[in-house]
Formats: C-alpha cells, structure tokens, sequence
C-alpha cells in the first residue's frame, strides 16, 4: 500500500508543477512585454549632438595612396579641430571621376557636413555641381586640377594646402548652420 500512495501522490504532485510553471512564464513574459500602456521609445535619430561644426574630408583612394596632400591636409584638419571644438571626418571611396565620386560628396551633405574638403581631381571636380545645389555649403577643392569655380568652392594648390585648410576648419566654428 505505501507504494501505491507514493505514486498517487506523484500524479497528484505533477499537475500541480506544471501549473506553477505556466503561470511563471507568463508573469515572466508580462513583466518582459510590460502593461500595454508603455509608449514606445522614440525613434533613433544619426544626428551630431554635440552641436558643433563639421569638416569632411574626401578623396579617392588612388590619390590617397599615392599622395603626400591627403594625409598632410588630414592632419591639419585633426589639430585645427581639436584646438576650435570643431567635429572633423574622412572618407576615402574609390572613384575615377565626378561622375562616381558626387554621390559620396551628396552623401557627406546628409551626414550634415559644414565644410567639405575635397583632394584629388575625381572629388573636386564634383564640387562645383554640390556647391550649385546646396548654397550653403562650403567646399574647399585642393589639387583638383580646376581653374575656376563658383564662389563656394574654393580652390587650393601646392604646399600650402595643409595650413589653409586648418584656416578653414578654425573658422567653420564661426560660420557653421544651426543645427
């Protein structure tokens, strides 16, 4: 007989476990899932928080291998940032023309760029065409192999290059758009 109210006990004793274990994972799962009421969080946005100025740097990666003036000018976009609390970026694309490298300048206008450098003919022979279509940025082409351009695009030759830049960068800080 005991061993007959042993097993009873057993089929009395599974039920009871199971039920408890249903109604942990579903107070688990309400308090995961929250009371419905919860308004949900707002969207993530990819803007600059930090409210200060931006300075992009942009060139193929032909002349970026190949070329002093890219790291040179980087450099100094790095230090006059860092001394001005300006926000500075680089991208390196492959692009033979301005055909191929215009929409990664488009690209750096939506990342909210004040100031666009470009190195290299492929970059900154796209300059004049985003400069047309966005006003009121500014870009700056260097060694762009350019004789003229619109006034927004401004264009820089030989050794100087690096140090007028950094001009640029320090003073973006004073012309940047509200954010």
């Amino acid at each position: 007989m005991p061993l007959r109210s042993l097993h009873s006990g057993r089929r009395r004793l599974l039920p009871a476990v199971l039920v408890a274990a249903v109604a942990a994972g579903l107070a688990a799962l309400a308090l995961v899932r929250g009371s419905g009421n919860d308004q949900a969080p707002p969207p993530a946005r990819a803007n600059d928080l930090s409210g200060r100025a931006t300075a992009c740097l942009a060139a193929d990666s032909a002349t970026a291998a190949g070329n002093d003036t890219v790291s040179s000018v980087w450099t100094a976009m790095q230090k006059a940032g860092t001394q001005h609390g300006t926000n500075v970026q680089q991208m390196i694309a492959p692009a033979i023309d301005a055909g191929q490298s215009g929409p990664v300048l488009a690209g750096l206008v939506t990342q909210r760029c004040d100031l666009i450098v470009t190195v290299g003919a492929p970059f900154g022979q796209a300059g004049p065409a985003l400069a047309s279509a966005v006003p009121s940025l500014r870009i700056t082409a260097v060694d762009s192999g350019l004789t003229a351009a619109p006034p927004a695009v401004a264009l820089v030759t030989g050794p100087g290059a690096a140090e007028a830049v950094a001009r640029q960068v320090a003073e973006l800080r004073l012309h940047a758009a509200p954010r």
